[in-house]
């Protein structure tokens, strides 16, 4: 059952405004209600304040806010059934009522009438300004558009609710499930349409591969590229998963996948680098040097390549080279602890202790500054808490 939020008792609330205004010459029994409502709000007596709400209909069944308040509150407590008669009765007495209006909307959504529910709930999440009733509207708008099958407003929506309310975690979630969805009817489309194309085995290799299936995902891959050879991504891809193999002939293997994407695509960034890595990790410093060299005139200014060079120009002892290449992406990036890291060993090399302590201290605590961040978004998902969790000593990456 939904809990009366502090939005939906301040609705509630409000919706007395009126009545006192227009109660207070009268000499009715009744005239004492809004008072014992707001009261009963306050001390969150929901039951109570919809005893009295249901008091001034009886007295007054053409009072239209007292309807809208009653029926407010009743959605506030999950009775969407009930809510939506009360609500309905408050456009009886004035039809131009919005907030009774809006309030029938989202509980003919809780009641999965999201067919009547839906041109509400559209025109008044863009109408609403920002804010808790608009936040409610479009979560509700987005929940009900896709169950309604209507995924064009969903999409929309979601989009419109992750600008609105930037990093808020139902948003984000509601989000995910609706891609996620749209994801395993797209796929399943796909596989019921086109279940010969080397689509289907280009989305089973990155379902394997996901799930960690190794091999499976480099046959699916290659059956891609067998259906379809000039498909960009497939060998750079193809290359990182025999890596990730561990096998003694990795590295020669991986380094055909990486050639064989460059010859496709001679703008594959990433391609270069995964050759420099290779070549570097064997010996083979010129052409490290090399591969490095392309990656970063093929993507200005890549991190990763820059580090790379500069550890191929310190395996060269080109010191003062390095360092200048390290430089340059700390300007850049100053929370790239690899470069730090780096620009330690250079020090080191040169017999200058002080600075490669310096660097050593700033190393460890970008490395430590992730590693909290990461464990604080863990623990808040395992255990509801934002507390930071203590985390192990921050460790050194291979030189």
């Amino acid at each position: 059952m939904r809990s009366a939020s502090p939005l939906l008792l301040f609705l509630g609330v409000t919706a007395l405004c009126t009545l006192e205004a227009q109660q207070s010459t009268s000499t009715n029994p009744a005239d004492g209600a809004p008072a014992r409502i707001e009261q009963a709000l306050r001390a969150q007596d929901t039951p109570g304040a919809i005893r009295e709400y249901r008091a001034m209909v009886t007295a007054d069944p053409k009072n239209g806010e007292a309807w809208t308040g009653l029926g407010v509150l009743l959605y506030g407590s999950g009775r969407a059934a009930e809510a939506a008669d009360a609500l309905a009765q408050a456009l009886k007495v004035n039809p131009s009522a919005a907030r009774a209006e809006l309030f029938l909307g989202l509980s003919q959504a809780d009641m999965r009438e999201c067919d009547k529910a839906l041109p509400v709930l559209t025109k008044y999440f863009a109408s609403e300004p920002v804010g808790k009733l608009q936040r409610l509207t479009g979560m509700t708008l987005l929940q009900c558009s896709w169950k309604d099958k209507d995924s064009v407003t969903a999409l929309k929506t979601a989009v419109q609710m992750k600008k609105d309310y930037p990093g808020d975690p139902d948003v984000l979630y509601e989000s995910a499930e609706l891609f996620t969805r749209m994801w395993s009817e797209t796929a399943n489309e796909l596989i019921t349409s086109h279940p010969e194309s080397y689509r289907v085995h280009q989305l089973a290799a990155e379902v394997n591969e996901a799930q960690g299936n190794l091999a499976q995902a480099i046959r699916q891959y290659k059956a891609a590229l067998g259906e379809n050879p000039k498909l960009p991504q497939m060998h750079y891809r193809i290359g990182q998963l025999i890596l990730r193999t561990g096998k003694s002939d990795a590295d020669e293997k991986a380094m055909e996948e990486f050639r064989a994407e460059l010859a496709l695509d001679p703008q594959s960034a990433m391609s270069a680098l995964a050759m420099g890595e290779i070549d570097r990790h064997q010996g083979k410093l010129v052409e490290a040097k090399t591969d490095y060299t392309l990656a970063m005139k093929l993507e200005a200014g890549l991190p990763e390549a820059q580090v790379g060079l500069a550890q191929t120009l310190l395996a060269q002892h080109q010191i003062d080279a390095a360092q200048a290449q390290l430089r340059t992406l700390i300007a850049q990036h100053p929370e790239n602890a690899q470069a730090h890291y780096v620009m330690m060993l250079t020090f080191r090399e040169q017999g200058k202790l002080q600075d490669a302590m310096v660097e050593m201290a700033t190393f460890k605590k970008l490395q430590q500054s992730g590693a909290d961040h990461f464990q604080k978004k863990l623990n808040a998902l395992l255990t509801g808490s934002a507390e930071t969790a203590p985390s192990s000593a921050a460790t050194s990456p291979n030189e």
